[in-house]
């Protein structure tokens, strides 16, 4: 795994959450999903009904993880037309006033992105919003990106799997097809995403963010989760309902390292994700700590909250502050 690139990297701030950079100098933002299909808080999709106290206290629980683990948050809700999502994003813009959570519109049709977007643009909040996703496979490409760039869209996720080469040069050659198109506009944030297809085969991902930081140091990661929970069933059967959690947190863990952001599914699985993640962040840094003499920078960074014993006992080493200690033989 390559951890230092010669090109210099893209550091991105999306409503202060801090994306991008070398690897280990900042934590993966965190993207999980709400009213997703299934999600048992949605009452009815047709009318846009939710359970707010639920939803409220899940956005809550977010804000305090973000807090305690220093790995930064984003909501990305799922919705099958642009009415509901508006809903869904009036609720969020309205919970999140203190914390300016950044947010997502995630949705596969542009008659659902179009009108999200809209809203978005109307409530003057382009600043804390991602537009998921444009997408290498989308016919009319070009014109979406052109129309999502006159409203004012700053951030942007790309979608990135070439069927014809489905290993880590297929996503970096998508990106070359699609970065003429975006280059006119100035995106603010480009997050590449590298397709997690099948979870056997996840860390191909990780190789193409490799690639992509190393062409165009951009922030790349992925979508882990998609791998997980199609293989929910398989990973129950061995061993029920903790075999399928340690599947996830095991998945997304290794699928942080060198990632500049990750999608972990539903928000509902954050209480188990987050520690997960935070110490697999805390190891990576050690790693670099260890080859380049360097420590996070980052203030929030999970190894400066989470172990600042250990990171001042490793600060004073590399500054050459001998410790002392009886029992070292002389």
């Amino acid at each position: 795994m390559k951890t230092r690139f010669e090109k210099e990297q893209k550091v991105c701030n999306l409503s202060g959450r801090i994306v991008g950079g070398q690897p280990g100098s900042n934590p993966p933002l965190m993207i999980g999903n709400m009213f997703w299909p299934g999600d048992k808080i949605v009452e009815s999709r047709k009318e846009g009904k939710f359970d707010r106290e639920a939803a409220t206290a899940q956005i809550r629980r977010l804000e305090e993880l973000e807090k305690t683990t220093g790995l930064p948050s984003l909501v990305d809700m799922v919705a099958n037309t642009g009415d509901e999502m508006k809903k869904y994003i009036d609720f969020f813009v309205e919970t999140t006033v203190e914390s300016q959570m950044p947010f997502a519109s995630d949705a596969y049709m542009t008659k659902v992105k179009r009108p999200a977007a809209e809203h978005v643009a109307s409530l003057g909040q382009m600043d804390r919003y991602l537009y998921n996703s444009l997408s290498f496979w989308e016919k009319d490409l070009e014109k979406e990106i052109e129309e999502i760039a006159k409203l004012g869209v700053k951030h942007v996720v790309v979608g990135l799997w070439d069927a014809q080469d489905d290993f880590s040069t297929g996503r970096l050659k998508c990106l070359d097809k699609m970065m003429p198109l975006l280059e006119p506009y100035n995106f603010e944030t480009i997050l590449c995403d590298t397709s997690v297809m099948h979870l056997p085969t996840a860390m191909i991902c990780n190789n193409s963010m490799q690639l992509i930081k190393e062409k165009y140091g951009l922030p790349a990661g992925s979508g882990p989760a998609n791998g997980v929970y199609m293989w929910m069933k398989q990973a129950q059967e061995i061993g029920g309902k903790d075999a399928f959690k340690g599947v996830d947190v095991a998945t997304e863990a290794v699928a942080s390292l060198g990632a500049d952001w990750l999608m972990y599914g539903p928000v509902e699985a954050m209480d188990r994700i987050f520690p997960g993640v935070a110490i697999a962040q805390c190891n990576f840094a050690s790693l670099i700590m260890d080859e380049y003499k360097e420590l996070p920078q980052n203030p929030s960074h999970p190894f400066n909250l989470l172990f600042p014993d250990v990171v001042k006992e490793f600060n004073d080493k590399l500054a050459g502050v001998e410790k002392k200690r009886k029992w070292l033989r002389k």
